[in-house]
């Protein structure tokens, strides 16, 4: 089918009498039939500095409106839209929308055009950057993107994506050189003491702006008229091509309306390995570049499942966050009412997180407490966002479905494929499927190539050869600064290196991300080199401390400045207002090339950092990090002191956060130490109530210290108590009945230096779920894999050693 695609005599005139050149409406013809044609998307960016440029783009848009709004029944008939998304569907994103602000006069100048060309042909929803996850899981046709004052690297994924194939991007910009040098509110949001906006860099802008030169289907003309991006020739009609026709299998399970629904072949396979989960257990893992449909087919797969399986079947739904599911969530809900099941959807605002009808209820929970539920069947969606103990914990469910992004601004882990898919064959088998085909945009958009390019999406770290491994092996590595302005002003191999190590090694990546470590004044990287200049391990760290007297005073009362995690909470959790004064590095982010871990590469990474921050005369390195215990032995046996634990777990992760420094300095080294020694005080204490549920084999390696010394704490007993403690060890008296004796000596153990009584890892995991944080004896029991009887002769065991070695002390 071929279409015209030129705008009407109504529209020419009306443009005409607004002052705008035919030449820029043929190059908005070109590029919507070059988009309609290909079922691709393209990109119109207006450079401009007055309201001009809303009102360009409100004409323009509102054209395009018309000839889309034209056409509408043959691009269903076509399959390249729903049978329901008989509108033309416009987004409007801007900074403000609130009454007198710029955002809100540019809004109106688009609308005051937009809605004169385009009529009732259009539907017109406008959103603040702040609110683009309610715009998570719908399409549109047309976007209008303001980007004159705020944005931030996430809202561009995730706008930009909302776009379907055959569809114009409008983006009001600024002239080049002066987007160059202009501050943003994220920019803005960069700034922390000592440090002024004057010290923020724009190498992020600069990358933008040369990206949108250089990539094929953006064309870019200034809010006069002028044309400083074109297409190579002009276009006025369009073959629009149909999807190809996708098969329902003869013979199905699930109803044929469902399968109906798949866009793409990779969808239908989805929907059949759904189907080999009604008859019994079964786990798949499915994944998907971004853009193919995965979520949307495992909602409809969930509900053609529960269907099948029957009686009120129960799906429990996980992700990172509410809005990563809710493309799952709107499909489900359009399954149920395509076979007429009439669903009630509820959620927070326009989010959905429940779905409800006759047979069906599909909950969304967090990645922390999805697993505590009972279901038959278990959805983790963007599972390489989910922290990898997280993901174990629902591997024994009997049905359960992992899906996951392989690029995208969710962030792509190879913990998700390497630490926990590698684990997770060893377990029980199951089916794996992966999507290549695009739903929303045919294969080859040029616009995608843009957006995972200047958003470093797709960054893979260098190949490593057996040469390499060898240096690696040897320690043949070197520590650098590189100059960031270098790599991202020439688009180095290596910075693209450097975050692709973060993508495939590190669980949780976006891309305001690439933009902290472009623009924040206080941010900067390290990289460790193979000799051959190979990158095997990214550093991002974060200056920090130093801050101003004034501040400091208004922290202890409460004032959180950005950017200075670990001074802050030094002052407000252990009243140590002279710590804000020194200087430090946090370690923001360190990972490991993923084809070389556990090869003592991040060991040789701190070690290296920390002799620079010794010559540069700083005070400390410390970090923070969720506390698994992979994580707290790495950092404790690499010489750090956990100084804080967080109170509440990270819903995502699913992991407490905990703090740790090293000093460099003297003066450091005695704040740290206090700070180390009053943390394990109060942790003996937290334990049993705010950490009562953190895992023990956690626990023991958080009170290590790496000073060496006991705590300087007293610990009382009466007379009885000792008395009693000997007829407890004497197996008189039972542990219930002299627990307030035994928890003393206990804390004296965990308070105490390197030179101490030996207990074993199952000991001392057992003295801390026991005594210090309460458990029952069956708890215990189980988790030490024991009788309960040997359980209570262990323990008793335990404190008879421990009372005979501090009896003298006490």
């Amino acid at each position: 089918m071929t279409v015209k695609v030129r705008f009407d005599k109504e529209v020419r005139d009306y443009a005409k009498g607004e002052r705008i050149k035919d030449h820029v409406l043929k190059l908005t013809e070109t590029a919507l039939a070059q988009a309609l044609e290909r079922f691709h998307r393209r990109i119109v960016l207006i450079e401009g500095d007055t309201l001009r440029k809303a009102e360009l783009a409100g004409i323009l848009a509102g054209a395009s409106a018309r000839v889309l709004s034209g056409i509408l029944r043959e691009l269903i008939e076509k399959r390249l839209r729903g049978e329901d998304e008989d509108s033309v569907k416009v987004l409007y994103a801007t900074d403000a929308l609130g009454e007198d602000t710029f955002g809100r006069k540019r809004y109106e100048a688009f609308r005051k055009h937009f809605d004169v060309v385009a009529g009732s042909k259009a539907e017109v929803q406008a959103i603040t950057f702040k609110y683009t996850r309610d715009i998570l899981g719908r399409t549109y046709d047309l976007l209008v993107l303001d980007m004159s004052y705020d944005y931030s690297p996430n809202d561009l994924g995730r706008i930009i994506e909302t776009v379907r194939g055959g569809g114009l991007v409008f983006i009001l910009g600024h002239p080049p050189e002066k987007w160059k040098g202009m501050w943003t509110g994220f920019h803005k949001s960069l700034v922390t003491p000592p440090y002024t906006i004057d010290d923020v860099k724009k190498r992020f802008n600069r990358r933008l702006i040369r990206k949108f030169a250089e990539h094929d289907g953006i064309y870019i003309i200034t809010e006069s008229g002028k044309i400083r991006k074109k297409p190579r020739r002009s276009k006025s009609q369009a073959r629009i091509r149909a999807r190809k026709n996708i098969p329902v299998p003869e013979e199905r399970l699930f109803p044929r309306e469902l399968y109906e629904m798949a866009l793409t072949e990779g969808q239908v396979k989805v929907l059949k390995a759904f189907e080999g989960l009604v008859n019994g257990e079964g786990m798949l893992v499915i994944t998907a570049d971004r853009g193919r449909g995965k979520s949307v087919s495992v909602g409809i797969a969930a509900v053609g499942l529960a269907l099948a399986l029957g009686g009120g079947a129960n799906v429990i739904v996980t992700a990172p966050e509410p809005e990563n599911v809710q493309s799952l969530f709107r499909f489900a809900k359009k399954a149920l009412e395509k076979l007429g099941l009439n669903p009630e959807a509820a959620g927070d605002g326009e989010l959905i997180t429940e779905l409800r009808s006759e047979g069906v209820s599909l909950r969304y929970y967090p990645p922390a407490e999805g697993y505590k539920g009972s279901a038959d069947l278990y959805v983790i969606d963007e599972a390489a966002g989910i922290h990898v103990p997280i993901l174990h914990k629902y591997l024994s469910k009997p049905r359960v479905v992992y899906s996951s992004t392989v690029h995208g601004y969710e962030g792509a882990g190879r913990g998700f494929s390497v630490k926990f898919l590698k684990k997770a064959r060893e377990k029980r088998e199951f089916t794996e499927l992966h999507m290549n085909e695009p739903i929303r945009y045919a294969p080859g958009d040029p616009i995608e190539k843009w957006l995972f390019d200047v958003l470093l999406l797709d960054a893979e770290p260098v190949e490593l050869t057996e040469e390499d491994y060898e240096l690696i092996r040897n320690k043949e590595v070197y520590l650098e600064k590189p100059d960031l302005d270098d790599w991202f002003e020439n688009d180095r191999p290596e910075l693209r290196h450097f975050v692709g190590i973060y993508i495939l090694a590190h669980y949780r990546n976006r891309p305001s991300d690439v933009a902290l470590l472009a623009d924040a004044p206080h941010h900067e990287a390290r990289v460790l080199r193979l000799k051959n200049g190979k990158i095997v391990t990214a550093v991002q760290i974060a200056r920090e401390g130093n801050i101003p007297k004034g501040v400091i005073e208004k922290m202890a009362k409460g004032y959180k400045p950005r950017g200075n995690i670990i001074p802050d909470m030094m002052v407000k959790h252990h009243i140590l207002k002279e710590f804000a004064r020194l200087k430090g590095y946090r370690i923001v982010r360190i990972a490991t090339h993923p084809d070389a871990m556990d090869m003592g590469l991040g060991s040789k990474a701190l070690e290296l950092l920390e002799r620079e921050a010794r010559e540069r005369g700083l005070d400390w390195i410390g970090s923070g990090f969720g506390a698994s215990e992979e994580l707290v032995r790495f950092w404790i046996r690499n010489g750090f002191a956990v100084v804080h634990v967080s109170p509440a777990r990270n819903p995502v992760s699913g992991e407490f956060t905990a703090i740790v420094l090293k000093p460099i300095s003297e003066r450091a080294k005695r704040l740290i130490k206090k700070a180390n020694d009053e943390f394990r005080i109060r942790f003996t204490e937290w334990l049993g109530d705010t950490h009562r549920e953190l895992e023990p084999g956690i626990a023991r390696w958080l009170f290590e210290t790496p000073f060496g010394e006991a705590v300087d704490y007293p610990v009382y007993l009466t007379e009885i108590q000792k008395k009693r403690l000997d007829a407890f060890t004497g197996k008189v008296l039972t542990y219930d009945t002299v627990l307030d004796a035994v928890k003393p000596i206990a804390k004296l153990y965990f308070l105490d230096g390197w030179m101490k009584p030996y207990l074993d890892e199952r000991q001392i995991r057992l003295l801390i779920y026991r005594v210090l944080q309460a458990h029952s004896w069956e708890e215990t029991a189980k988790l030490i894999e024991r009788t309960e009887t040997f359980t209570m002769i262990e323990l008793r065991d335990i404190i008879r050693g421990l009372w005979y070695y501090y009896k003298r002390l006490l």
